[in-house]
Order: structure tokens, then sequence, then C-alpha cells
């Protein structure tokens, strides 16, 4: 199954090439599109595939799917990059399908994951941007470990940049 991570609610693992569709149904809904950039279904497809086979042994960059670890339900995908601002940092992204927000899922799966990566390689540096008026997402990451620093610009967009000053405990 090639789980990187777990928690006492999800699994955090790579994906299997039959849920390329269940993957690419989480951008149909316009409530979790409402604060990430726009791309085509056909760059979605670009992106699941190229993110399909295992990194380079000890990277600590890829995208993983998150999924309920009592039902094994699909929650959404996590993914950790090299950050588009030169800072030598990795960039932690996420989204979530609508029916599994406000339920700590994303603190969950942040910390879980920025801790395991911590494990694998820890001098990492980590950061995340997200629009401005996204409230609840910029809660996950401080949450997670993150602090507020000033705006960053990608694309045209003012978007708020936190970075990763350590692992906070999960708050209920």
């Amino acid at each position: 199954m090639n789980i990187l991570t777990q928690t006492p609610r999800l699994i955090i693992r790579r994906f299997k090439v039959e849920e390329e569709e269940m993957y690419l149904a989480l951008y149909d809904d316009k409530r979790v599109m409402q604060y990430l950039p726009f791309r085509t279904r056909e760059e979605h497809i670009q992106i699941f595939r190229e993110h399909l086979p295992e990194g380079e042994p000890g990277s600590i960059t890829g995208r993983w799917g998150l999924f309920n670890k009592a039902d094994n339900d699909f929650i959404g995908m996590s993914l950790l990059r090299p950050f588009d601002n030169d800072s030598g940092e990795i960039e932690l992204g996420y989204a979530l399908r609508y029916d599994y927000w406000g339920k700590g899922i994303a603190s969950e799966m942040a910390i879980a994951l920025l801790g395991h990566m911590l494990t694998v390689q820890p001098d990492a540096r980590f950061g995340a941007v997200t629009d401005l008026e996204n409230i609840p997402s910029q809660r996950v990451l401080e949450k997670a470990g993150m602090q507020r620093r000033e705006n960053y610009w990608r694309a045209g967009m003012e978007l708020a940049y936190f970075r990763f000053v350590g692992i906070s405990p999960i708050e209920e």
C-alpha cells in the first residue's frame, strides 16, 4: 500500500493508478477550488501521473493521498515540493474534500507529514502559502508549527506566507 505515515485517524500514502478519477473528482468541487490555482483537467491528470512513481530514496518531496483509517474513504491530498522562492524551503500544500473540512484533519495531516519528514531529513526547512482570505488554512499552518511572515507574491497574487518553526501538539 506504500504508506508514508499515519495518525489515529489518517493514512497518508502514495496514490494507486486506479485512484486517478477519485483524485480528479476532488478538483471538481468549486468549494475546494476557491482557494487553489486553476488548473485544467489535463493538468491535474499530468500532475497525478507524474507523482505515481516513488521519488528518489531519502527525498521528502511528493504528493500523497489522505485516507480515513476507519473506512479507507478518500479525504484529499497533500504535497511537499520545492518552494519557488529560491529559499531552499520545501512547500507544504493540501486539498481536502469539503465534507472533511472543519474536523481537524488538515492540522493532523500537516503535523504528521512534517514530523515524519523531519525524521527523514532533520535539517529540512518548510514553508507554505495560502490565500489571504483563507483564515481556516492559516490556522492549520499555525497549529502545524508555522509562523506568519511577510506576504508572498506568486503569479500576480498576494498570499499569506508561513515558515515552519517547530511541531505543535494537536489541539482538539
